[in-house]
């Protein structure tokens, strides 16, 4: 019995409100882990929409100068791949863009190409300039098959008019959630200046 009338706590007691206890931290830490896989399985999305977006508007950009001749020097629009049964898609953008009648400063004759996970460029004609990585983890396989799509479908391997890019970025790292790797494809389809 305790002294001045007070009542201590049991045994049994202390056991259950240590259970309760460890059962409401349990509950608890699981929430915390689980908030933290969907808060990366958010962060994921976004960086990966965000790296197709941001490549599709600079291969957008450069494509819709292809052919850009303003002196009429007879600038060339742009070269297709050569190599369509490759994993290597590419296309060269020509534009005259300081109106000098050729395509050899920065930024006129640009090499495009989608390979190794990876879109680089040349943003100029000089072969031994090396490639500027423009961005990773493409993989452009929008179905997960394995097959890498082409990024560059022109209307018309003879005379194409317009261009469709298509881009399927993917996550570096599988989707916490799901165990999965995020894709997400964008395309656009840009009408050319001119023709070939």
């Amino acid at each position: 019995m305790a002294l001045g009338g007070q009542r201590g706590v049991t045994l049994i007691e202390m056991l259950v409100s240590m259970t309760v206890l460890l059962l409401a931290l349990s509950g608890l830490a699981k929430m915390m882990i689980e908030s933290s896989r969907i808060n990366k399985a958010q962060q994921l999305t976004a960086t990966v929409q965000a790296n197709a977006r941001n490549s599709l508007a600079m291969i957008e950009q450069k494509l819709r100068s292809a052919g850009w001749d303003p002196g009429n020097a007879g600038i060339p629009t742009l070269t297709l791949d050569p190599d369509l049964s490759d994993d290597v898609s590419e296309l060269e953008v020509f534009a005259d863009l300081d109106g000098d009648g050729a395509t050899d400063a920065a930024n006129e004759q640009i090499l495009i190409r989608h390979t190794g996970g990876q879109i680089v460029w040349r943003p100029i004609a000089d072969t031994s300039v090396p490639f500027v990585v423009l961005a990773g983890n493409i993989s452009n396989d929008s179905d997960a098959d394995g097959t890498i799509e082409p990024m560059f479908v022109p209307d018309s391997t003879t005379n194409p008019r317009r261009v469709t890019i298509r881009i399927t970025a993917e996550s570096p790292v599988p989707n916490p959630m799901s165990g999965e790797f995020i894709r997400y494809t964008v395309s656009s389809d840009v009408v050319l200046r001119k023709a070939l």
